[in-house]
């Protein structure tokens, strides 16, 4: 069991502002307040669902801690900047866009750097390239098609002596806090940093099939038009 004094962690939550996810923020806050799980929500190029749900989640529990978090689609593959305080715009460099994550003074995670399953996974000689100046390594996806790629990811972060973060990659409900991690109280990104390193995994691996119903999901919602923000491309 995890210590009662320990935050458990979901890190890697998409809510409905990802255009291929269905979960609103409202099920991930009553999901916070029935688990006890804190949901680290990273929508693909938005803090929209980020800020709703720890909104959501603060009329409930106002000492919350707020994490604003954005999975950034850059050049060459996704970056999560994690306690942002804007949105870090989408499609440029990798080494850019972690600029602007240090800039706001956040941190930034590389999810599943490994996943040969998805396109947008970190091209593997802008991962080495860079992997000195990214913080943690997602060393623990939940969606990940096979173990292997969440093995050499985390013998990635060893190699580098970097922290590791578990996530669910949750896009549907089901999936919701499948994987998290418990860490010792923090208050600043440092903190955080430093508490990963000793910090108990707790992972399951869901059915590769959900990337399946991901796909339906985007695909349904741009055939409709549909667009969480007016104006934002998807």
């Amino acid at each position: 069991m995890t210590p009662p004094e320990h935050i458990r962690l979901d890190m890697h939550v998409h809510s409905y502002y990802s255009s291929d996810a269905s979960n609103s923020p409202k099920t991930i806050a009553d999901g916070w307040k029935k688990y006890g799980i804190l949901p680290i929500v990273c929508d693909h190029n938005s803090i929209l669902g980020a800020e709703e749900t720890y909104r959501l989640i603060r009329e409930q529990s106002p000492d919350v801690p707020v994490i604003l978090a954005e999975e950034i689609l850059t050049s060459e593959g996704e970056i999560i900047g994690l306690f942002l305080n804007e949105e870090v715009p989408a499609y440029l460099t990798a080494a850019e866009t972690l600029d602007i994550i240090r800039d706001q003074g956040a941190i930034s995670i590389v999810p599943h750097p490994f996943c040969t399953y998805r396109s947008t996974a970190i091209r593997r000689d802008t991962l080495m390239e860079l992997v000195g100046r990214i913080d943690i390594i997602e060393g623990y996806n939940a969606r990940n098609v096979t173990l292997e790629a969440n093995v050499l990811a985390q013998r990635l972060a060893d190699e580098w002596m970097k922290p590791v973060s578990v996530g669910s990659d949750a896009h549907t409900p089901f999936e919701l806090f499948s994987s998290y991690v418990g860490i010792e109280p923090f208050e600043t990104p440092g903190e955080l940093i430093l508490n990963l390193l000793t910090a108990e995994v707790r992972y399951r691996k869901v059915h590769s099939s959900l990337h399946g119903i991901s796909r339906l999901i985007k695909a349904e919602r741009l055939a409709g038009g549909w667009n969480p923000v007016p104006g934002r491309a998807q």
